[in-house]
């Protein structure tokens, strides 16, 4: 499993962002048929869908994403108010509207920015990530036999080759929370 469900309480208020992410996966249980063999559906034509696929994975671009995202779990854990107000906007749809959704919380906008990263990248970067690492994981505990269409085989192939250090670093975005807050 990965570190993403350690995450999943702090990162919780972060969901207009990390929301988006499930967009960048396939649909259906685990994006395979029954025999676990991935659909081989294209991948969406809708330009969300291609953003996400179309982005490509760094080391460089992670190292800022998970600088940002310790970032902002801090400060959400910080701060419980914000936290709830960014839980109450947490049904954003598409990219464009989590950007602008982002856009109206100056601090949270200062944190992803202030490691180079724009509200776009961070927001594509979210889902483009989760996707990656959850098609591995599941690939990895036999869920699946072949990568689903919707994740771009260069961001599977870096996942792949990272997958320990991805992990750590995702760990560390969930020690960043500290303990509960509320």
């Amino acid at each position: 499993m990965t570190q993403y469900t350690r995450i999943a309480t702090p990162v919780a208020a972060l969901g207009l962002l990390l929301g988006l992410a499930t967009s960048a996966l396939p649909t259906g249980p685990a994006g395979a048929d029954q025999t676990g063999q991935a659909r081989q559906t294209p991948a969406g034509d809708d330009p969300d869908t291609k953003e996400y696929r179309n982005f490509r994975l760094s080391m460089d671009n992670v190292d800022k994403y998970v600088a940002a995202s310790k970032a902002l779990v801090k400060l959400t854990h910080d701060n419980p108010a914000l936290e709830r107000q960014l839980e109450s906007q947490s049904d954003t749809t598409t990219i464009e509207a989590a950007v602008k959704t982002t856009e109206k919380y100056p601090e949270v906008t200062a944190a992803i920015k202030n490691v180079g990263l724009s509200i776009r990248d961070f927001v594509v970067m979210s889902g483009t990530l989760m996707g990656a690492e959850m098609a591995v994981g599941m690939k990895k505990q036999g869920q699946i036999k072949a990568y689903p269409p919707s994740v771009s085989p260069e961001n599977i192939a870096f996942v792949e080759q990272n997958w320990d250090k991805l992990n750590a670093m995702m760990k560390a975005v969930a020690e960043a929370a500290g303990p509960p807050n509320r």
